[in-house]
This record gives C-alpha cells, sequence and structure tokens, in this order.
C-alpha cells in the first residue's frame, strides 16, 4: 500500500514506537535508504536489536535509539528531503495527537512527508488540517492511515 507512494531508496523512514521494529524492518527489506527506530522500552531495544541482527544489512542504513518518541522529535534534524513516519503508540495511550500536532509544526519534517498512522479502529483521531490524508484501510480491528504532509 505504500509503495506507490513513497520512493523507498531515496527515503529515511522513521519507525517510532519501534516496538519490535516490523515496519522498520520491511522498510530496509524493500530497500529504505535508511530507517531509524525509536523505541523508549528497554525490553522491547533488545529485542529489535536482535531482530536487526538477524536480518544483517548495512550499517549505515539503520540508527537505533532509546528514547521517547516526543522527546526525540524536537531534536530530529532535516534530513534534506521528505521522509516517511510510522507512528504506531500503544493503542491505550494518548500520544496520537500529541505526535501527529508535533509532526505538523516540526521543519524537519519537511511538505510531501508521508504520515503513516496505525491505530485500534474503534479509536477516533482527529488528524491536523496540515495532513491530507490519502488512504484509509480496515484490517480487522486495526486502522491504518496514510497522510502527507502538506
Amino acid at each position: 500500500m505504500l509503495s506507490s507512494l513513497a520512493d523507498f531508496g531515496n527515503m529515511i523512514f522513521l519507525d517510532l514506537y519501534a516496538g519490535t521494529g516490523s515496519l522498520g524492518l520491511e522498510a530496509l527489506s524493500r530497500g529504505a535508504k535508511k530507517v531509524i527506530f525509536i523505541e523508549a522500552s528497554r525490553k522491547n531495544m533488545s529485542v529489535l536489536k536482535q531482530n536487526i541482527e538477524s536480518i544483517s544489512p548495512e550499517q549505515n542504513c539503520f540508527e537505533l535509539t532509546q528514547d521517547s518518541s516526543v522527546h526525540w522529535l524536537s531534536g530530529f534534524t532535516d534530513p534534506g528531503h521528505p521522509c516517511v513516519v510510522f507512528l504506531d503508540p500503544p493503542f491505550s495511550g494518548n500520544e496520537y495527537e500529541l505526535i501527529l500536532n508535533k509532526l505538523t509544526v516540526l521543519p524537519s519534517i519537511r511538505a510531501g512527508s508521508l504520515i503513516v498512522v496505525e491505530s485500534n479502529q474503534a479509536r477516533k483521531i482527529l488528524f491536523p488540517e496540515a495532513l491530507l490524508l490519502l488512504k484509509h484501510r480496515r484490517y480487522g480491528s486495526v486502522t491504518l492511515d496514510i497522510l502527507r504532509k502538506r
């Protein structure tokens, strides 16, 4: 669903709330230029490291950071072109709107960047006006929204 919208070989992917890294690892397997994994949990970070080692990617095509996504984004510097942001916080958390609003005002997340939001289908998320909804899909109890920053 994302491959028709993103040029994997020329984009940096930010896997916020990386967990075990499945979204970022998928991007690497499709030839992503670089994936930055952000995960706050020490336990998840350990599993994430093992999962990355299992696919043996080139060292310069990924970064691992143990930090909260909210904090890390504040220091993210402009990569020089639009990026793809995976946003998959814990479904029970209250960080969706906080992160989405932060993404709309950060100059390092350029216009044209894609934001992929995974959430529980019962959750109603208010998307900021600066984000254009491109695709909305439901997979069982999970909703996937792809937006573009204007």
